[in-house]
This record gives structure tokens, C-alpha cells and sequence, in this order.
């Protein structure tokens, strides 16, 4: 498996979580290989997301797409205030019930 880590800056992640429902999302679920995805309010000021995929191709995707969709949506361009932070790499430990 393979994780792909973003960090947002936003004044709102809230509105970040909202946006990624409801236009994200389904984007990022036409992506071949996708395990789970979890956004999470890191903070007043920032939205981290987490993508788990079974290759590395759809790992660098999610990150493609997302940049795409932050240009492309001018609500999530209203909501995020700077390229996102990102961490990417292949599981090495894994524990689920």
C-alpha cells in the first residue's frame, strides 16, 4: 500500500471538509487502486488529508487530481491559502481491525 499525505493552510476546515465532500471526493473515487481516504481538521488553520492506495500510481494521481481541483474549483480556491504540504510513501507498518 501506499499513503499520500497532504497539509492545507485554510481559515476554515470546516469549509475545507465540505468542499472535499462534496466535490473532491468524487473525483478522487474514480481513481483506480483507492483504499481509504480521511480529512482531518489539523487545527484552526489547517486540513490534512490522508489517501491510502494500492500503488504508487494512484498515490502521485490523488496528488494530481488535487492539485487540479484546487485550480480548477473556485471554492476550494477560496478556501486554501497555499500549496499543500506533502508526504508520500510506502506502508512499512500496518495494523487494521
Amino acid at each position: 500500500m501506499y499513503i499520500t499525505i497532504r497539509r492545507y493552510k485554510t481559515d476554515s476546515p470546516k469549509e475545507a471538509a465540505r468542499v472535499t465532500n462534496e466535490g473532491f471526493i468524487p473525483l478522487l473515487s474514480k481513481i483506480a487502486g483507492l483504499v481509504a481516504y480521511y480529512g482531518i481538521e489539523t487545527g484552526e488553520d489547517s486540513w490534512t488529508t490522508v489517501s491510502v492506495f494500492e500503488t504508487p500510481a494512484g498515490a502521485e494521481e490523488s496528488n494530481r487530481v488535487a492539485a487540479e481541483f484546487v485550480k480548477n474549483n473556485p471554492d476550494a480556491a477560496r478556501v486554501v491559502k497555499s500549496k499543500p504540504e506533502i508526504i508520500a510513501g510506502s506502508v512499512s507498518a500496518h495494523k487494521a481491525n
